[in-house]
């Protein structure tokens, strides 16, 4: 099989209702694009934890009058909620494609899209990850506005993730690659994304220590980056973002949501430290960061700090699998 596109979902009948149908049509037109009729595969992965996604499919398949010819879709579950990073991985275990097209479930990528994808990864084996040219709709009727790339820096000792400038994304622009235009990357957008399902696995994938949600598609970038691995957006392959609700904050509470940022973005800057000189350095300003928060009652901060200690044994595992690779200067 050529392509598992691999959705995870919390089970709303309304999301996979306005997605699927759009992500069938575009299987089916790839299908024709590729001249590779039944090559391709739609896994739900629902985490929703009550079986609430495998429920609805039914239904769904049945406004569109069946299963679209050639486009196998099926459904595997979670014994709970996970969270996106480990449905994603439950999903790529289990998916049957050679690629992997990672998809929030109200994101659309119509055939085209898809097509421009495969040729990019296809043509030029130094390239881990494509992304498409995401746009987002803010509201029902608005012209969708393009996502800017986003880059990690460290501030004040902290990984920040923040969009990039002008000039910043200016010098991210690079040669064409089958015809399409790219733009490196250095942060994959987990919301659509296409690998190579061994590679992906290979390098670990979507790494638990983030889990639920936050910053696991930061890590992954990270990871690839310092095997000299590529990352790209694929300008002529578009995507929409429908901008539905699936961030952490709208899955907790808002006091929850910043202290499992905070924790995640301590757990990132762990896991890759460079040197002892950068440890030490780092030590010393969490100190500093923990003594400002508890005398000014930052308690989402002091939280965070609690949680990522707590994970301390799970995040040595995973930076010993980065024995070997290059560090990344950020």
């Amino acid at each position: 099989m050529d392509l598992s596109l691999v959705l995870p979902t919390l089970g709303n009948h309304d999301r996979l209702g306005r997605s699927l149908p759009g992500l069938c049509e575009a299987l089916v037109a790839l299908e024709a694009l590729r001249g590779r009729a039944g090559s391709t595969e739609i896994v739900v992965v629902d985490d929703s934890g009550d079986g609430s996604a495998t429920a609805a499919l039914p239904e769904i398949l049945a406004s569109l009058g069946g299963e679209p010819r050639g486009v196998a879709i099926r459904t595997v579950g979670t014994e709970r909620n996970l969270g996106f990073g480990p449905a994603v991985m439950r999903g790529a275990r289990d998916a049957r494609g050679a690629h992997l097209l990672v998809l929030h479930d109200d994101v659309l990528v119509e055939g085209p899209g898809m097509a421009a994808l495969l040729e990019v990864l296809e043509g030029e084996p130094a390239i881990f990850a494509a992304a498409p040219s995401l746009r987002r709709s803010p509201e029902p009727g608005a012209a969708p506005a393009r996502v800017p790339a986003r880059v990690v820096r460290l501030e004040d000792d902290w990984i920040c993730v923040r969009d990039a400038r002008g000039g910043e994304e200016e010098a991210l622009a690079s040669a064409p690659v089958a015809g399409h235009a790219l733009v490196d990357l250095e942060v994959i957008p987990s919301a659509a994304m296409l690998v190579r399902r061994g590679e992906f696995l290979d390098l670990g994938g979507f790494d638990r220590l983030f889990g639920p949600a936050s910053l696991e598609d930061v890590d992954l970038s990270l990871c690839a980056r310092r095997r000299g691995r590529r990352l790209v957006a694929v300008l002529d392959a578009d995507a929409v973002h429908l901008d539905l609700g699936d961030g952490l904050g709208d899955l907790l509470d808002a006091p929850v949501a910043r202290a499992v940022t905070a924790r995640n973005r301590l757990l990132l800057r762990w896991k890759h430290l460079a040197t002892r000189t950068d440890a030490a350095d780092h030590l010393v300003g969490l100190w500093r960061t923990a003594l400002e928060a508890g005398l000014t009652g930052d308690r989402e901060t002091l939280e965070g700090i609690a949680l990522a200690m707590d994970r301390l044994g799970e995040m040595a595992e995973s930076r010993a699998t980065l024995s070997g690779a290059a560090p990344m200067d950020l």
